[in-house]
């Protein structure tokens, strides 16, 4: 990896925000974890990349970065709605293995998502296993606070679900 530890901000955040805008009270908060009976190396060198989500999650069929890498644009599938969903990386710590993003535009997305960040933690437990938490905050528009948050709780199942087909298929 190029950079260990990084934190970005102010790239695209007028689409969201606006020039004067001030923090919002989030909705929503969204809290799951996944135990793994892999090496936390396996999935942190899976996941750690801002553009690997097409690589172990079903329902986004292609991503690509812009922004130096600081920016994806991610496919969504249209048995999952279809649309794309543009997020910003806030914060990436190799070490620790952590990164957070934010989703900063949403283009032909039925997604109910409105300021809304993700924060995801890897940790060791032992040799050949680790536990994975995916966790995440926002406002709600469109739908109930509760269907946002089960469609939360189904997009980090997808990424549990495709990190264990992906690495129990090596």
């Amino acid at each position: 990896m190029l950079f260990r530890s990084l934190t970005i901000s102010g790239l695209g955040q007028q689409a969201v925000f606006g020039n004067d805008a001030k923090p919002m009270k989030k909705d929503a908060h969204v809290e799951t974890s996944h135990e793994f009976k892999l090496p936390a190396s396996a999935v942190w060198n899976l996941i750690a990349g801002f553009n690997t989500l097409p690589d172990y999650h079903a329902s986004v069929p292609a991503s690509r970065l812009s922004h130096g890498g600081a920016v994806r644009y991610l496919t969504i599938s249209d048995d999952a709605g279809g649309g794309t969903v543009v997020e910003r990386l806030v914060n990436y710590d190799d070490d620790a293995m952590t990164f957070s993003y934010k989703i900063i535009e949403l283009i032909d997305s039925p997604m109910p998502f409105r300021n809304y960040q993700a924060w995801v933690k890897l940790e060791s437990t032992g040799q050949n296993s680790c536990k994975l938490y995916w966790n995440s905050s926002f406002n709600v528009e469109g739908s109930s606070k509760e269907e946002a948050e089960e469609l939360a709780r189904v997009i980090y199942q997808g990424c549990y679900d495709g990190i264990t087909r992906v690495l129990t298929a090596k």
